[in-house]
């Protein structure tokens, strides 16, 4: 599955795997508000990362395929281990928003700045031992 992508003002387009584009949007280099194409649709950056590409349900972005249809995301997903783990003293936190990287912090601080607002739900968080930045809310998430 890929996403073509036009930055606005340019006519040069990008084409981006599902993982190619949240390290895209991780860094910067693609906004959530920007259109995608997926298949002949036209959708936001935003709804690319949290739909399905085959049938257009919301997606959990941990599984490795649509609950509803069976589409694969990834080749591998990263372990529930190395995402929602116990609450850990180390400063192994970063979150990322529009192309600018902040932390590290411990994963309490990091649980109660998004708690605050100051870490957004959609802002992407990486620690060590994870395959690939994720939106904060899914792996800060306490269930």
């Amino acid at each position: 599955m890929n996403y073509v992508i036009q930055k606005p003002n340019d006519i040069d387009f990008e084409t981006y795997s599902l993982e190619g584009l949240r390290v895209a949007v991780a860094s910067g280099e693609v906004q959530l508000d920007w259109q995608a194409q997926n298949n002949g649709k036209e959708i936001t950056v935003r709804e690319a990362l949290s739909t399905c590409y085959e049938c257009g349900r919301k997606i959990n972005s941990l599984d490795a395929a649509c609950a509803s249809c069976g589409a694969p995301f990834r080749a591998a997903q990263p372990s529930l281990d190395s995402t929602i783990a116990a609450a850990s003293s180390a400063l192994d936190f970063h979150v990322a928003r529009e192309g600018k990287h902040f932390g590290p912090y411990t994963e309490i601080a990091a649980r109660n700045y998004l708690a605050d607002g100051r870490i957004k739900p959609d802002d992407l968080c990486w620690r060590p031992g994870m395959d690939t930045w994720l939106p904060a809310w899914l792996v800060l998430w306490e269930g």
